[in-house]
């Protein structure tokens, strides 16, 4: 089951929301509001994007979460002002931002479980690994979220959440591999084709004196194909030893 998203977008053509496509997108930061006050909920920061002053930074991200709702403020096609690596910055034009509120009247555990839910439906949709799940400390060095990062295992925990809402969708067995694995499936999968190849290999012209010699002397049937290259090097070894004698 999907996470309902309210949307109430920025809207266009604004400075904190220039329309420019995003790169990808190739991976999801996690923030955190550091915004502790009553009320400072989803719907606040919504009406926050909307106002002069994040337009005048500029700042925006994709979806504010809280204790009862989603609200996307950006489509996930473009990108937006939240990473703090500058405006050629990869944090900037290839993540997707989620802010989690702390508003002291919330439920923050219930923020941070509908976030990795959030994050984990948008995994699926977009078929990304869960290494593109990063902080927002991964992108400019800052102590954000700072406090998922300040419990232990916060981050882990965290992420176990959106294994649990990626593997709900897909399945305990279809999880998608990371770059890491894809390469190391791949290189397998390449093994595999070549050591079958060498178990199924025609004659050789290299063994075929052996091979003749062998099949006249009855020592294997004809014809050799089929057998690995082992076999044809170890024959081709004992017939110029002259141990293929009558």
């Amino acid at each position: 089951m999907f996470e309902t998203i309210l949307v109430d977008m920025i809207p266009a053509g604004r400075n904190n929301r220039p329309g420019t496509p995003i790169n990808g997108p190739y991976f999801i930061t996690v923030h955190d509001t550091a915004n502790p006050g009553k009320g400072a909920n989803a719907l606040m920061h919504a009406k926050y994007l909307k106002g002069e002053a994040a337009e005048a930074l500029p700042v925006s991200w994709h979806f504010t979460v809280d204790d009862t709702r989603v609200v996307q403020h950006l489509p996930i096609t473009e990108h937006g002002w939240h990473a703090g690596d500058g405006s050629r910055g990869e944090g900037n034009l290839s993540a997707i931002g989620i802010e989690i509120c702390e508003n002291e009247d919330g439920n923050r555990a219930e923020a941070e479980a509908r976030a990795s839910r959030l994050v984990g439906d948008l995994l699926y949709k977009l078929k990304l690994p869960i290494v593109a799940v990063v902080q927002h400390n991964h992108w400019s060095g800052k102590n954000c979220p700072h406090i998922i990062r300040a419990r232990k295992n916060g981050w882990e925990n965290f992420l176990d959440g959106v294994r649990n809402q990626l593997n709900a969708h897909l399945g305990k067995d279809d999880v998608p591999m990371t770059e890491a694995e894809r390469k190391q499936f791949e290189a397998l999968v390449n093994r595999v084709e070549e050591l079958e190849a060498q178990h199924d290999m025609k004659v050789p012209s290299w063994a075929k004196p052996a091979v003749d010699r062998a099949i006249e002397l009855g020592l294997i049937d004809a014809p050799a194909d089929g057998s690995s290259r082992d076999f044809f090097r170890l024959l081709t070894i004992m017939y110029r030893r002259g141990l293929l004698k009558d």
